[in-house]
């Protein structure tokens, strides 16, 4: 009964320190993708680009790679988003979408 308690507690202390490793990486990813986004409303008031602009530059700077892609799709987001938007508010609702869609509770659009 002893070996059966003592691995019932493993498995369950390392469920809940997989899911708190899966908890920082949402977080860490979704920061990381509403910061970028941030930034991409903060260039696009400035300098007013328009979504074909930006994408042109970001393919011209960029190789073809997950990376690149990845960029688009944030931008992609941004652009949805009137260019008199925030960038506080691009960056609370894209990080709010992102955990969201992690979890699998993002609504469809």
């Amino acid at each position: 009964m002893k070996y059966v308690y003592c691995l019932i507690m493993l498995c369950l202390t390392s469920s809940l320190a997989t899911a708190d490793d899966l908890e920082r990486n949402t977080i860490t990813s979704c920061a990381y993708q509403a910061g970028t986004a941030y930034e991409i409303q903060k260039i696009r008031q400035t300098e007013g680009d328009d979504w074909t602009t930006f994408e042109n530059i970001i393919k011209s700077i960029y190789k073809d790679t997950q990376g690149r892609d990845d960029l688009l799709a944030i931008g992609r987001r941004v652009y949805i988003y009137p260019v008199e938007t925030s960038v506080d508010k691009v960056h609370e609702e894209l990080f709010q979408a992102c955990v969201k869609r992690q979890q699998g509770t993002e609504p469809l659009i």
